[in-house]
């Protein structure tokens, strides 16, 4: 039986190269180990990669290859990958039971068992929406999202949240494919034998690398982190006062259906009041000083809830990639029609929608 123990890394290096003229999305990483042992891999980002390993009489000697190779690769044009060591990781990324944890903690259900079942299905829902719609890595074993390379620093994040906002609105080819490449440097994905900008042309496409960026920020979250601060309770069917608020909601959602539209089949099944405290105090103020106060209804989808109890209904900046219609300016849309708020919640204003069997 083989009992060697494996030597230790005690330096690496990951340098990426992205040029969307060249077709170039390439990694390379140096490894020195205890042993003196230096191993240098290449290849395309999210391909699996060539390796070479070579060994010399001491560290030192490993270092001083090492050093030599960044450095013609920074000669190249490589730059450094802006990712997080594993030690960092540890630290501060936040799993997904640690979400499902605080969720449980944080948001008021009392002792209402329909609420907690809500909380634990956003929580999910919401994994599956990046899994599902990103190019982003979800590791089952350690509740971890990350980039091919591994997670990337906040400070990068920031950045290309930058990079993605003039993406957004950039039509000069040769502007757009040198943002794209600074981008990727940043926030390093699998996108194929062949790169070019066109990746980057459909709002369903920016969407995606918007939620990538939503998970990476997430992942890094620390646990013990003040996240929600609400209160939810699921309208009650036993008292006479439940009763007559549900009755009052479906009898106003049915009453405002548009039978034109893709949603008009759903129900209305259960009915909860949420209470955040940043949002209503906000609301308050502002509707006291402005008047004409209406109802409407406002759809989203499921992923984006745990994000509105977390801060409440926000109007992101005009640039935002999330932002979805806009066809009379800034601020926080709401129909007469329940429908139609419902076409929001199916993703169905983005081409993207399906028959989801439940809706918010």
């Amino acid at each position: 039986m083989n009992t060697a123990v494996a030597a230790s890394v005690l330096e690496t290096y990951t340098l990426i190269y992205v040029d969307v003229d060249e077709n170039s999305n390439k990694v390379w990483k140096g490894s020195i180990y205890e042993d003196g042992s230096f191993v240098a891999e290449w290849g395309r980002v999210g391909s699996k990669l060539q390796q070479a390993k070579n060994s010399y009489p001491s560290v030192n000697l490993a270092q001083k290859r090492l050093a030599q190779m960044k450095q013609q690769k920074l000669k190249k044009g490589y730059t450094e990958a802006q990712i997080l060591t594993p030690d960092t990781v540890k630290n501060v990324s936040l799993k997904t039971e640690d979400l499902e944890k605080i969720a449980a903690t944080q948001i008021d259900c009392g002792e209402d068992d329909k609420a907690k079942d809500l909380i634990r299905y956003l929580v999910k829902v919401n994994i599956h929406q990046i899994i599902s719609q990103t190019n982003i890595h979800y590791d089952l074993d350690t509740g971890k999202f990350s980039t091919p390379l591994g997670l990337v620093t906040p400070e990068a994040i920031a950045k290309a949240r930058d990079y993605l906002a003039q993406i957004a609105v950039c039509y000069n080819p040769l502007s757009l494919r040198k943002l794209v490449s600074k981008y990727l440097r940043l926030i390093p994905q699998k996108v194929g034998k062949t790169l070019d900008d066109s990746i980057f042309r459909t709002q369903q496409e920016l969407q995606r690398q918007n939620d990538i960026l939503s998970a990476l920020d997430a992942a890094l979250m620390e646990t013990k982190q003040q996240i929600f601060n609400c209160k939810i309770r699921r309208v009650p069917g036993s008292t006479i006062a439940g009763k007559k608020t549900f009755q009052w909601i479906r009898s106003l959602y049915e009453s405002t259906i548009n039978l034109n539209h893709q949603s008009a089949g759903y129900k209305l099944r259960r009915a909860y009041e949420i209470d955040i405290p940043s949002m209503q105090q906000a609301f308050v103020v502002k509707s006291a000083q402005i008047g004409n106060v209406k109802l409407h209804w406002h759809g989203t989808k499921a992923s984006n809830i745990l994000s509105i109890l977390k801060q409440g209904l926000i109007i992101p900046p005009a640039n935002a990639i999330q932002c979805t219609g806009r066809m009379f300016g800034k601020g926080i849309y709401g129909s007469e029609q329940s429908t139609k708020a419902l076409n929001y919640a199916t993703n169905y204003w983005n081409q993207s929608g399906g028959n989801n069997q439940r809706v918010y």
